[in-house]
């Protein structure tokens, strides 16, 4: 008997015999996912009587007694108060929203980490388009965070990662609520969580676990008394990672095991992490990606992200946003017009700031001239809402509002401090703020922020009473920055994106053109390698235009637009794409062309796909980069994308990547594989974020210089390659030690094809001590046509018997012969191979292997599939198999027997084993000598083969009962 214990549990088992008054009792305890095993009976005599079990289990909180139940009943009544409502920034006074009539649910994955980020996190690919359908990230349950997958234990410290405004936050609250409300996550006790920007207030301050929880959650005063019997089960939750402004150092910082015990808050939050105090404890963590790095991953158990909203999702989320069923469904309709905005409402920050703004727009007299075809207009809206809204909600809905322009002028030094402070730390990658940072900036924090930043504090403590600001979102603050240089150039004539003294001293005597500014900050964003200036750099563009400034009136002393500043940047974009840049700045050039209102190079590129001329045109750089973006932005399937079409060069397969990584299947054919074209496809392989699940680079010449530099990426934890196909590559035995090491390393590879190859005996040899190591899980491997003999065959006959995974293995067009062949069939019976499909295509046979090879038909558990065609089994060879075929332990479903020298004499066998009990339904004897009378359909046979449409001979040899479910093919 198992017992599994859901809680701490203290259970008593009473074993009595039947009709005696006999009894024994055994008692066990046990932990939280453990088991109970029935006690064994020793030196006792029981005469074939019934035995009566009786279990008993006593839950831990019974025990306890009810102040534990009542500070847990406490707990949960307090956070359910806390976070049952929401408030957002647009609520009327006392207006609160139920967080779960508006939780909508998010795409969670479960994986590895990707730290590599290169392209500005909302408009990156891998993210922007979530699929369910794609298999190379592994897609979760809310509710499976912390739950075992599989054989794993159930992790203990666990990482959700994913980009500022994809719902990290408001997914913990949702976690807390349900907790709360005991719906789900009941294997704990306490729940605790903890922000980042919130713990910065107190970082240089020592306490214990106890005091730092009861600083949180005054009502936890009885915290030390309950831990102290080290029973209770807790959650800890620290949201925001990479808000904090304390380092975390987990090698240097001292052990500390008692919860009791001040220390430093870093050296609390490492011991904790790393199991020194509370090991039974689970810990959670929050952090957008770039922040990954600070938990060594030796602590981390698993890392889950947060993808944001599908399709499905975006369309609900606005449903539930707008109280108006009509006015969701206009607003749906709008957005979906404008496929970069449908792209980017996978992150719910950016569909909360778009429900905003057209819940006004539609709603009011100026609807027509919105057309929303770029972000700038967006958001500049979005500023426009928010400080009418600040006003109205000021004057409590009593005061008159004025015109936009007068409102925006009102409120203009407020906005431009606030668009300084913005610019000076989002050039330092700063998105959290205090309340001295908006003292040095003049910013008076009532007066207009409320709508534009959240606030942190702790309100419980007369010690802390510091508060932590963040912009709503991120590309609000990028806006504020673009909004700030703009207002200044166009309002003062200075270049603040001016990058050395010279020419900042030259702005004082010179009035800078729209033109300068934008070229300043163009040569600022594309040096960066990490993407956190690109929306900066579309907004500052997008400000240019005469409509945007329109509604901008009251912050700009007039309205202008210099076509002749637009003309001249449009060009100083378009060089800069011909020059040597990181592909993901060139991506982000073409939506700063969007936003200036140029559309002819992507028009062009549009006009080439359409006409199917892209493959007889060299490309350039920039029309490299157009047809990245246009497949960006364009709602294609992204199953395989052929680089053959395209005459791709190494250049032109780096501009590419950006939107080449989303794909599932790679293909690129007959090209010359250069060091630098070689070095590009690693790259991709490596790429953050991507897709790519087959790679197929069939009649290349990779050679084994390259494979040794492909290696390198095949065997990175970020590549995520299931299948590689290397037919006709040039490769020989000298690279077999990179492959083992590749099969050795890397455990999602399930299938890999060397066709036409030459790896030789010695290459085989070596690829068959790989198949023996037990990490090595490749499923499926190609060697036809790679030169070798029967003298391998010893090495790879060992790896079929030991290799657990391996299911299909081709080795047609070698001569291994009938040798080679006694050595694979003596493997192929051991009941540890696991092999099913076997081809032995042209390999040499002929009759003397047949016996062997029935052997094995009759012994393997496994075998379902085997190709014998092009060899010289000949008649006798074939009625000897077909003895095995009748054998009711032959498996074999499939059987090729394609030009084998046979003629009508081994008919009768075959048809006998047609006819038999047997699982063979498909039989392949093309290009034999069968003739008419071997020939003949049995009554409702299937056949298969080009000459299904020849009439059926009268006389047959081969005369038999109905076959149902049987393929025969003669062509």
């Amino acid at each position: 008997m198992l017992i599994t214990v859901k809680q701490f549990q203290q259970c008593q088992i009473n074993i009595a015999q039947a009709g005696r008054n006999q009894m024994i009792s055994a008692k066990a305890k046990a932990e939280t996912g453990s088991s109970i095993i029935s006690p064994v009976i020793v030196n006792s005599t029981i005469d074939s009587m019934p035995i009566t079990i009786n279990v008993e289990t006593v839950c831990k909180r019974s025990l306890e007694g009810e102040p534990y139940d009542q500070l847990i009943d406490c707990h949960k009544k307090i956070l359910k108060e806390k976070l049952e409502y929401i408030t957002e920034y647009t609520s009327t006074a006392g207006e609160r929203v139920c967080l779960l009539q508006r939780f909508t649910n998010l795409w969670i994955t479960d994986g590895k980490c990707d730290d590599l980020h290169t392209e500005h996190e909302v408009t990156e690919i891998g993210s922007s388009s979530p699929r369910p359908g794609r298999t190379t990230v592994k897609s979760m349950k809310h509710r499976d965070i912390f739950r075992s997958m599989g054989e794993q234990r159930q992790p203990r410290v666990v990482i959700t990662r994913g980009i500022a405004g994809i719902g990290k936050t408001i997914y913990v609250k949702k976690f807390l609520l349900d907790w709360a409300m005991s719906k789900t996550y009941q294997q704990y006790d306490f729940v605790f969580v903890f922000p980042f920007c919130e713990l910065n207030l107190i970082s240089e301050e020592s306490m214990s676990l106890v005091q730092l929880v009861q600083q949180h959650y005054p009502h936890m005063e009885q915290m030390g008394e309950a831990y102290s019997k080290d029973s209770a089960r807790s959650l800890f939750i620290f949201d925001g990672l990479d808000e904090s402004r304390f380092s975390l150092e987990f090698e240097s910082n001292p052990v500390c095991c008692d919860i009791t015990k001040p220390v430093p808050l870093r050296s609390l939050l490492t011991n904790l992490i790393k199991g020194n105090l509370l090991q039974l404890a689970s810990i959670w963590i929050t952090t957008r990606p770039s922040s990954m790095h600070r938990i060594p991953s030796c602590y981390v158990n698993r890392v889950t992200e947060i993808q944001g909203f599908q399709d499905e999702e975006k369309e609900e989320y606005f449903r539930r946003k707008c109280q108006d069923s009509q006015l969701a469904e206009k607003i749906i309709t709008l957005v979906k017009k404008q496929s970069s905005l449908w792209m980017m409402c996978y992150v719910p920050a950016f569909c909360w700031i778009l429900a905003t703004v057209l819940e006004h727009v539609l709603e009011s007299s100026c609807a027509e001239e919105f057309i929303g075809n770029t972000v700038t207009e967006v958001y500049t809206n979005f500023l426009v809402v928010m400080v009418t809204y600040h006003h109205r909600h000021r004057g409590h809905g009593k005061e008159k509002i004025e015109k936009s322009c007068e409102l925006l002028q009102s409120d203009q030094g407020a906005l431009l401090n606030l668009g300084k402070l913005a610019f000076q730390y989002l050039k330092s990658r700063t998105f959290v703020f205090y309340e001295e940072d908006f003292k040095t900036f003049n910013i008076d924090i009532s007066s207009i922020c409320g709508g534009f930043c959240r606030e942190y504090y702790i309100d419980h403590s007369a010690l802390f009473q510091r508060r932590v600001y963040s912009f709503v979102h991120a590309t609000v603050q990028e806006y504020f920055a673009a909004l700030y240089i703009f207002v200044t150039y166009h309002n003062e004539k200075r270049n603040l994106m001016a990058c050395n003294m010279f020419a900042q001293i030259w702005g004082i005597f010179s009035k800078p053109t729209f033109f300068q500014i934008c070229k300043s900050a163009c040569s600022e964003v594309v040096k960066s390698h990490t993407g956190h200036l690109d929306l900066f750099l579309q907004f500052l563009c997008g400000l240019g235009r005469r409509r945007i400034q329109k509604c901008l009136q009251g912050l700009l002393s007039h309205v202008e637009e210099q076509k002749r500043d637009l003309e001249n940047t449009i060009s100083y974009i378009k060089k800069l794409l011909q020059t040597d840049i990181p592909p993901e700045r060139c991506i982000n050039l073409f939506h700063c062309l969007t936003e200036l209102n140029d559309k002819s190079v992507v028009r062009e590129m549009n006009e080439s796909l359409h006409q199917g001329v892209l493959s007889s045109k060299k490309l350039s750089l920039a029309d490299y980069s157009a047809l990245a973006f246009v497949l960006k932005t364009s709602d294609m399937d992204r199953k395989e994308f052929h680089l053959s079409k395209y005459r791709i060069s190494p250049d032109g397969l780096k501009r590419l990547l950006p939107v080449v990584k989303s794909f599932e299947k790679i293909t690129l054919t007959g090209n010359i594989m250069d060091e630098e074209m070689i070095d590009s496809m690693s790259a991709l392989l490596l790429a953050s974020k991507n897709q790519i699940k087959e790679l197929c680079l069939i009649n290349n010449t990779l050679g084994d210089t390259g494979l040794k530099k492909l290696a390198v990426a095949l065997m990175s934890p970020s590549c995520r390659l299931e299948t590689l196909l290397l037919c006709t590559n040039n490769l020989t035995e000298q690279c077999g030690e990179d492959l083992v090491s590749v099969l050795r390393t890397n455990q999602i590879l399930k299938e890999l094809d060397l066709k036409y190859n030459q790896l030789k005996d010695a290459g085989v040899k070596q690829l068959s001590v790989a198949l023996q190591d037990s990490d090595c899980e490749i499923e499926t491997l190609g060697l036809w046509g790679n030169e070798f003999t029967h003298c391998c065959c010893e090495e790879l006959a060992l790896a079929l018997k030991t290799n657990k995974s391996l299911r299909s293995l081709d080795l047609g067009y070698n001569a291994i012969g009938d040798l080679g062949i006694k050595l694979l069939c003596a493997a192929i019976k051991d009941d540890d191979c696991k092999i099913e499909k076997l081809g032995l295509h042209r390999t040499g046979l002929t009759e003397g292997c047949c016996e062997d090879l029935t052997s094995a038909l009759r012994t393997s558990q496994s075998l379902t599939a085997l190709e014998l065609g092009y060899n010289n089994l000949a008649d006798v060879g074939v009625q000897r198999l077909s003895a095995a075929l009748k054998d009711p332990n032959c498996k074999l479903r499939t059987l090729g027997l394609y030009r084998n020298n046979l003629t009508s004499a081994c008919c009768p066998d075959l048809a006998d084993a047609l006819i038999a009990r047997s699982t063979l339904t498909e039989l392949n004897l093309s290009s034999n000598n069968l003739q008419d009378s071997g020939r003949v359909e049995p009554e409702h046979k299937q056949f298969g083969g080009s000459n299904q449409s020849e009439a059926p001979c009268t006389t047959s040899q081969l005369r038999t009962p109905p076959i149902e479910h049987k393929t025969v093919s003669f062509s």
